[in-house]
């Protein structure tokens, strides 16, 4: 494994780690979902299938921007935005 591929897996680790830290506690399951596509992702990256890995990673992100719209409407709802 190369130096870029061992410090992408660990990105993803470290990532992965940091979504399950938001899903334990909030229990989103926004960041459930993340999570598990952060794994996937490093599986991929594994078996060098860094396009399907980037694709996930994409829906990693969608999934954790789409919890905070929430948080979003629940600020404006009481006028703190």
């Amino acid at each position: 494994m190369t130096g870029a591929c061992k410090i992408y897996s660990f990105f993803l680790e470290a990532l992965e780690g940091e979504t399950n830290i938001a899903f334990n506690v909030t229990g989103m399951k926004e960041f459930e979902a993340a999570s598990t596509k952060i794994r996937e992702a490093a599986d991929r990256a594994h078996f060098n299938q860094y396009e399907e890995a980037m694709k996930l990673i994409s829906e990693a992100i969608s999934n954790v921007a789409s919890s905070g719209q929430w948080a979003l409407q629940t600020l404006k709802n009481n006028q703190l935005l």
